[in-house]
């Protein structure tokens, strides 16, 4: 059930998504596996906020909340506080967010070294940070970390952010191809990704239906280990 709704949700079905994740919770609290309804409960607060209902969003979120007092897991807790950090960021709480982030931080002790760890953690931190400086940093470094990790979902995520980066510079064009990129690494474009969607509406403006389907195309192409690193390199 889980594995349907995340694959519902990069379709942009966020309804659709939340339903089949109630299901994976009923099922789950059946076999007493708290850490596991955290989990989903979190992602459901997501999804009914890219869904719009803020309300469903904001009991997903204090049932995860409440499950979390009970259970000792770091990792699911982490998780928890990553969520949190995303829709704090989402709701333009720059301050909660990273206050979140450290949390989440914090609670996995060394494992936030880990390469597909540190490579969430920093593209977060790219799109908290308030001056390109800092952001191309936090974008370097997260790109770094997703690469040796070698996941291409995680990596497609990573390249978004790098486009992130791009629509910062003024660079309407390489946006585009860099999220062209990510969707030729992941396969499909992802519209569980609000980041992708705004991007994607901000270059489209600039550049026109046709320019920028023409830039998304050469971007799905070409070598996106190169393209990303013109991007960092600035």
């Amino acid at each position: 059930m889980s594995e349907l709704a995340e694959r519902i949700a990069t379709r942009g079905e966020f309804a659709g998504a939340c339903e089949h994740y109630e299901r994976a919770v009923e099922v789950l609290t059946q076999v007493g596996s708290a850490e596991d309804v955290i989990r989903r409960r979190a992602r459901q607060a997501q999804l009914y906020w890219l869904a719009g209902d803020r309300d469903a969003s904001a009991a997903a979120l204090a049932e995860a909340q409440r499950l979390a007092g009970q259970v000792t897991w770091p990792g699911a807790l982490a998780e928890l506080a990553f969520v949190r950090a995303e829709l704090a960021r989402w709701a333009g709480d720059r301050a909660e967010a990273y206050r979140q982030v450290e949390a989440g931080t914090a609670l996995l002790g060394d494992e936030a070294h880990w390469p597909n760890i540190r490579a969430s953690i920093h593209d977060l931190l790219g799109y908290l940070a308030d001056d390109p400086a800092g952001s191309r940093a936090q974008r370097v470094t997260a790109y770094r970390a997703a690469v040796e990790a070698g996941h291409p979902t995680l990596i497609a995520r990573v390249l978004v952010g790098v486009a992130d980066l791009a629509l910062r510079d003024g660079d309407d064009l390489g946006a585009a191809r860099m999220l062209g990129a990510a969707g030729g690494v992941r396969g499909l474009p992802d519209r569980s990704h609000p980041d992708a969607a705004r991007i994607e509406e901000t270059a489209r403006h600039r550049l026109g239906d046709g320019g920028f389907a023409e830039a998304e195309r050469e971007g799905a192409a070409a070598d996106w280990n190169e393209l990303a690193e013109v991007t960092l390199a600035g």
